[in-house]
């Protein structure tokens, strides 16, 4: 695929260096058989392409960055992330080949922390990266209304229970209430996602 100035990736329990930077690969050769080869992964053909035009900003988001096992994904390249590390160069153990994180590559990772394998984040990777929560956010909701029923309200008292109870990384997101970026409005869009949604997390956080 071609690389483009952002780029998104999730990570997972069985996503590897290989996927990440490089790795060997079964491909067809033409004759009805495979062969290995040894093939970029994602972070390294940014990492190339921010090389040969350093006007530009490349940035790459890393989806559920807590999901996989981030020191054997990144492997020699946890060094390379720190600012003062940028442009410093390491050999890659399979390609041999010189390779650096260039000053215009950019990596955004996001995690949800009510889940408990943020527990498990690699502490090199916690010291790369700054840190931005992201709370509810009632004012969206501000004024919006299901029947006689305004959400601000709602979503506000029901997230000082769970606080109180279950924690402040329990509460419920804004974006449950909403719909294709609108509060919703409809009796039954509410009710549906209060039945299939909302109850299901909150019967988990009481069982």
């Amino acid at each position: 695929s071609v690389i483009g100035q952002i780029n998104n990736v999730t990570f997972h329990p069985s996503y590897s260096y290989e996927d990440f930077v490089e790795g060997y690969r079964p491909v067809d050769n033409g004759g009805g058989s495979l062969v290995l080869c040894l093939e970029p992964g994602i972070f390294k053909r940014i990492c190339r392409e921010a090389q040969v035009n350093p006007e530009k900003k490349y940035i790459l988001m890393v989806d559920e960055i807590n999901r996989a096992n981030v020191a054997r994904v990144f492997g020699e390249l946890i060094t390379l992330l720190e600012k003062d590390k940028r442009g410093m160069m390491v050999t890659l153990p399979q390609s041999k080949e010189p390779f650096m994180i260039p000053p215009n590559v950019y990596m955004l990772g996001t995690m949800n922390t009510s889940d408990r394998s943020i527990k498990l984040l690699d502490a090199a990777l916690r010291r790369r990266f700054a840190f931005i929560e992201l709370m509810p956010d009632i004012d969206v909701l501000l004024g919006s209304k299901v029947g006689n029923l305004r959400l601000d309200l709602f979503l506000e008292e029901l997230n000082q229970r769970i606080s109180s109870s279950e924690g402040r990384e329990k509460q419920i997101g804004h974006s449950f209430l909403m719909k294709n970026g609108e509060p919703a409005t409809e009796p039954d869009e509410f009710a549906r996602c209060f039945r299939q949604e909302i109850l299901p997390l909150l019967q988990e956080m009481c069982y």
